[in-house]
């Protein structure tokens, strides 16, 4: 009988701790995951000394129990006619209430530069820890394998940045750095985000009510770029109202904002 009482007590005490220890130290634990749903943002895109030269839109849409986000863009105007480009990128995601996280079911990439096109589709599979990776080029498949995730937690390009406005990877404030292990292709490039103030007074007069300037590293290939770096301007509540793509090849710096009326 005493043995059972101490039993009890013990797996009693540990259950709280294990309880509070979740509550306490997993990130925001309270965030709502489905907060996205029915967000479109749509940027203007502009470089160098012209504006308005393209568009971008994020797109979040539920389709029974996930959530699939959708960025596309394009050139527009003078500079389309000289050469188009139109990117999109969408993700099926499942809502993983039990780790408060969205993860990636399926991605499709699709890159047009002008008659030029690279399709990329990339498929989780959780059971058995591993991604399946296509690419074609020009209706023809380029590239295929598989390769393991590493961990559970892997995420894409999408589910990074929902995953980094809902603070699943912890709190955004001044000072945080976060390293996250990404997938993408045959690689397994991370996600580096440092948050800092200290730059705002540059882009205030650009892009008004400007809380957070993070600065983030990602995969060259994802961005076009040189060194894949990339500027976010957050508002107090993380809603992205800018983002400078540096070195963007055959444009420099490639920047977008906002449109005010737009949600």
């Amino acid at each position: 009988m005493i043995k059972t009482s101490i039993f009890r007590h013990r797996f009693t005490k540990t259950t709280l701790c294990l309880i509070l220890t979740f509550l306490f130290c997993s990130g925001d634990v309270y965030s709502d995951i489905n907060k996205f749903e029915g967000e479109m943002l749509k940027y203007n895109i502009g470089f160098w000394l012209f504006k308005n030269v393209g568009t971008a839109i994020f797109k979040c849409e539920k389709e029974g129990d996930r959530l699939v986000i959708t960025i596309d863009a394009s050139t527009a105007g003078f500079l389309d006619k000289i050469i188009h480009r139109h990117n999109t990128y969408r993700t099926t995601l499942l809502v993983d209430d039990i780790a408060n996280r969205l993860k990636p079911i399926k991605s499709y990439e699709k890159k047009i530069k002008r008659e030029k096109e690279r399709i990329m589709i990339t498929d989780y599979d959780y059971e058995n820890n591993i991604y399946n990776y296509k690419t074609w080029r020009h209706g023809v498949v380029h590239k295929e394998g598989s390769l393991g995730l590493g961990s559970e937690e892997c995420d894409d390009m999408i589910s990074v940045t929902y995953n980094f406005r809902n603070e699943v990877y912890g709190e955004v404030k001044e000072g945080a750095s976060f390293n996250i292990s990404t997938v993408y292709k045959d690689k397994s490039p991370n996600f580096g985000a440092n948050v800092s103030s200290a730059e705002i007074s540059k882009w205030q007069d650009i892009v008004p009510g400007i809380k957070y300037v993070v600065d983030v590293a990602l995969d060259p290939e994802i961005l076009d770029s040189k060194e894949g770096k990339l500027i976010i301007l957050f508002t107090e509540n993380l809603i992205p109202v800018g983002y400078v793509a540096k070195d963007v090849i055959g444009f420099g710096d490639l920047y977008g904002v906002l449109e005010d009326d737009v949600n």
